[in-house]
């Protein structure tokens, strides 16, 4: 585990660690439709620890599982009336040193926000938004080679 623990992460918001996600497999698997009160589409977790050799070690924070996808990956609210403040998270690359990784906030379908990372296999990034009023958030990876990314500490405010 490193150092990001609850920075950027206010009381009384919710830190989405991927730890809890029911029956899930040691090694990989889909994170369920509704997990943690969000919707989730086109999204993985994994063991970090199963990879050892990977970047997904800087990613862990809590600790052993984390969020990945080699494309994009969509967190929505339940209810499309209803928004999310995005606060935080850490963030890595899985396999390639270049990877660039674009966040887009949205309500309904306008964009309220967007933020692009470089991430790369050696170190965490932390990920400071403080976007509000999104019911929306795609993390869209880009690069040469593997553009794998993995989150972890999703902090959020319902």
């Amino acid at each position: 585990m490193h150092s990001y623990l609850t920075i950027g992460c206010p009381i009384g918001a919710t830190i989405i660690t991927f730890d809890d996600i029911p029956s899930a497999d040691p090694v990989q698997g889909a994170i369920p439709a509704v997990y943690a009160n969000l919707q989730w589409v086109d999204a993985n977790y994994l063991n970090a620890t199963a990879r050892p050799t990977s970047g997904y070690r800087f990613v862990v924070v809590s600790s052993e599982y984390i969020a990945w996808n080699s494309a994009a990956l969509t967190v929505q609210t339940l209810l499309t009336n209803n928004t999310i403040t995005l606060h935080s998270c850490v963030m890595a690359a899985g396999w390639s040193d270049s990877v660039t990784l674009t966040v887009v906030g949205y309500r309904s379908a306008t964009q309220l926000y967007t933020i692009s990372f470089s991430l790369n296999t050696y170190q965490q990034v932390v990920a400071m938004f403080q976007w509000s009023g999104v019911n929306k958030v795609v993390f869209t990876p880009s690069g040469s080679g593997y553009i794998d990314f993995g989150i972890d500490n999703l902090c959020v405010t319902f």
